[in-house]
Order: structure tokens, then C-alpha cells, then sequence
């Protein structure tokens, strides 16, 4: 009977710390880590990590710099080897404004990750961001020098990886492109996940000339190459890469048909089970207006809603329809907003709306919930409690993505392929990590 007793109340209390535990600050809860190796199991189950995964997310710009290192090695700081020139890239989290004051003169990010190949006349290294998915950053980088065999013969030596880092654990996996389709160009990574029962992190990539924009097959796998799977999408085409994760699934936007009038779908991978299905999007269709895949878009809302957007030039408006449930059924949208895109300064976003501009919905410190539209190199805010536009940020070359913090541990995200970054400090004072 005592055993039993002992029994139940270690269980309440390992559910009590739990409980308080998922409460914390995803940074606390990293140095929690090292407090006992109680607290330790329980942050490391994969429960845990799926109540923690409903946090709601942020959204992170990145900007490429050159990031000049200080020598030496009092106070963490890691010596350059004499080359202290290295590509970075920063993050930025959005908090309801990118800058303080002018615009032009936003301060420095405090985080970011250096490029261990230095950069010098004749070489390169060109990285650029994939996507975050369960607070991982993947970032395709590309390695390469130019080379002279002949006093008249130059060429170029071109090295593809992938790297993923967990920017608040400094968890990192480096690994070669995804391979390619009859010996034509790399495949594309489409998206990523940690998987619900192990927590291991599996990429899924595309093959296939033009794989962005076609009917693809989709591998599931770790970054250390074992354990593949295949799972053959529905015919569609689809813009690589902007997935957004709800409820341990991948959304995307896809058009069914060729031409710019194929129906529009949202096509859905469960990470459970690593199947794809298609289900209806918002009934634009009944309503007499055709709406194509480069005016459209899928995002989360704070309160865990997927949401669609649609842009229409025609009015210069923006729709908003939230998905009341995980049915595949149209009628389970519903028209929320329909928002102008006419500036404050007269802009008209939606006659410069296109494939390439990016939308995504965030929880800001002051304004409460925003929609953030990046085009033609202009961050802008809108407040859906205020119903009214704001200017956050000019940044024509910087990527937003939308980023939940995970403190998975590195073993655990990538197994044997995971090292551990270390910090180091530019001239700027940035903290840094030298991959």
C-alpha cells in the first residue's frame, strides 16, 4: 500500500513539474536542463514537447553580413586563425517593430551564425535560407572558388550543403544536397519536422525537374541520411518551401491544374503518420473570382487557426478566411476580414503582389495580433485589433520566417550528424556561433 502511495505521488509531482516547466521560457527551460536528471527526462519527452510546440510562434528576419571576429580567447571568445572575415547571417525577432527610431538605421542583430570558411578575393560562400521548422533554421549554402589551370583557362569549384542549427541550443547538422532526378539539378527542400514520437528531425525534399513547381515525390528523412521513406504527393504545383506547421502537421498551398485558374487546395503532410492529403481551401471559386497560387497564402494564427489569404487586384484587397476546423470540407472556412492594401503613403501592395512576396501572422508586444506582408522591399504590419496599417521595417533582401523555439535536445534532433556550436564575438559585439 505505501509502495503504491510513493507511486502516485511521484507521478503527481513529475506531472506538477512538468506542468511548470511548460509554462517557462523556452531559454529557461534549456538551463533547466542541467538543474537534475529528473527535470532532464521530463523536458527530454516527446509530451512535453508537444504541449510546448503550441507556444505561439514568431517571426524572425535574416540578414546576410560580413562579420569581422576578435582574437583571442578570454571571456569565450574564439581566436580567427588570422582570417577574421566570415559571411554571417543574423536573426531578428520580430516584437511589434524591427527598429528603434529610424528605420534606416536598425541596431545589430544579437544572434546569428558565422561561416567557418572565410571569405578572400577568389572564394565564396553564398548562404540562404530555406525555411524554420520546430526551431530549426535550414540554410542551403553554397562553397566555391575560381581556379586557374592555364594561363588562360579559369573555372569554378562549387561545393551544395545543408546546413540545420537550432539557434537556442546550438544543436547543428550539416549534410550534402538532397539528390536529383536522372542526373538533373538537386532536389528542393520543401520541409521539415521534428517527428511527434522521437523528436528526431526528418527533412522532406522534392525531385524532379523544376520539383517547386510540379507533381513531386517526397522522401522523409534524417539529416544523417538513415531511415528514408518515400510518400508520392498529389499532383499539384506548390511554392517550395513556404509550409507552415499546425497541430504536428505541414500546410501548404498547391493548384491542382495547369494555367494560372486550376483550382486552388491546401495540401497537408501528417508527421504521425507520414501521409499527404488534400483538403478544400476557402470557396473563392462560388464567388466569381478566380484566385491563383501567387496571390495566395497559408499562415498560423497566434491562437493555433490556420488562416488563408488571398490577394485581389481588382479591389486592392486582401481576404482572410480562418479554417474553424481540420475538416476537408470548404464550408468550414469562414471570411473573417477583407483588408485594403492601400498604404498610408498611397503604396498599392497588391499591384506589386507576387510568388515572391512573403505574409505571415504574429503575436506582437503591443499591437496584439499582426499580419506582416514582405514586398518589393517594405516590412509592413497590419493590426487586426486596430484594423490599421503600420510601417515595420525597408529590408528589400531579407527573408521573415516564422520560428517556434524548441529546446530538443542536439543528440536527439539529429542524432549521430549533431555537434554543438561555439559562441564567438564580432568587432560589433554580436554574439555569434562559428559553425
Amino acid at each position: 500500500m505505501a509502495d503504491a502511495v510513493e507511486m502516485t505521488l511521484a507521478r503527481l509531482l513529475g506531472e506538477v513539474i512538468q506542468d511548470i516547466l511548460a509554462r517557462l521560457p523556452p531559454r529557461t527551460i534549456v538551463h533547466c536542463l542541467a538543474v537534475c536528471k529528473a527535470w532532464r527526462s521530463v523536458v527530454s519527452t516527446p509530451t512535453f514537447h508537444r504541449a510546448h510546440a503550441h507556444r505561439p510562434a514568431a517571426v524572425v528576419k535574416v540578414t546576410s553580413e560580413l562579420a569581422y571576429l576578435l582574437h583571442g580567447c578570454n571571456a569565450g571568445v574564439l581566436s580567427a586563425s588570422g582570417e577574421p572575415c566570415r559571411k554571417a547571417l543574423l536573426l531578428d525577432t520580430f516584437r511589434g517593430r524591427w527598429y528603434r527610431g529610424n528605420v534606416h538605421t536598425t541596431p545589430p542583430s544579437p544572434r546569428g551564425i558565422a561561416f567557418s570558411s572565410p571569405w578572400r578575393p577568389g572564394h565564396h560562400v553564398s548562404p540562404w535560407v530555406v525555411g524554420f521548422w520546430d526551431g530549426v533554421v535550414c540554410v542551403d549554402v553554397e562553397y566555391g572558388s575560381w581556379f586557374f589551370s592555364l594561363p588562360n583557362d579559369a573555372g569554378t569549384q562549387r561545393e551544395r550543403k545543408f546546413v540545420f542549427w537550432n539557434p537556442l541550443t546550438r544543436a547543428c547538422a550539416t549534410v550534402s544536397a538532397p539528390p536529383g532526378d536522372r542526373g538533373r539539378c538537386h532536389g528542393v527542400i520543401i520541409g521539415a519536422y521534428a517527428h511527434p514520437a522521437t523528436m528526431r528531425f526528418h527533412l522532406l525534399h522534392a525531385t524532379g525537374e523544376a520539383a517547386a513547381t510540379q507533381n513531386v515525390a517526397c522522401s522523409s528523412r534524417p539529416p544523417s541520411g538513415s531511415g528514408e521513406s518515400e510518400e508520392t504527393a498529389p499532383g499539384a504545383r506548390m511554392q517550395a518551401a513556404r509550409s507552415v506547421s499546425l497541430h504536428g502537421n505541414l500546410h501548404w498551398m498547391v493548384q491542382r491544374s495547369s494555367g494560372s485558374t486550376g483550382r486552388l487546395n491546401v495540401l497537408v503532410f501528417d508527421t504521425a503518420r507520414e501521409r499527404f492529403r488534400l483538403m478544400e481551401a476557402p470557396p473563392w471559386d462560388s464567388r466569381g473570382e478566380n484566385k491563383d497560387l501567387a496571390r495566395s497564402r497559408i499562415v498560423v494564427l497566434s491562437g493555433g487557426k490556420l488562416c488563408a489569404v488571398a490577394v485581389a487586384p481588382a479591389t486592392s484587397t486582401m481576404e482572410m478566411w480562418v479554417l474553424d476546423d481540420d475538416s476537408s470540407d470548404a464550408r468550414a472556412w469562414r471570411l473573417v476580414e477583407r483588408i485594403s492594401l492601400v498604404m498610408w503613403d498611397k503604396r498599392d501592395l497588391s499591384k506589386t503582389f507576387s510568388s515572391a512576396t512573403q505574409v505571415a501572422a504574429v503575436q506582437g508586444d503591443v499591437e496584439g495580433e499582426e499580419v506582416i506582408l514582405h514586398n518589393d522591399g517594405h516590412i509592413d504590419a497590419y493590426s487586426l485589433r486596430r484594423r490599421a496599417w503600420s510601417m515595420a521595417s525597408i529590408s528589400r533582401f531579407s527573408p521573415l520566417l516564422v520560428h517556434r523555439e524548441s529546446v530538443v535536445q542536439h543528440d536527439v534532433s539529429f542524432g549521430e550528424a549533431s555537434r554543438r556550436l561555439q559562441p564567438i564575438v564580432d568587432v560589433n559585439g554580436r554574439r555569434l556561433y562559428l559553425l
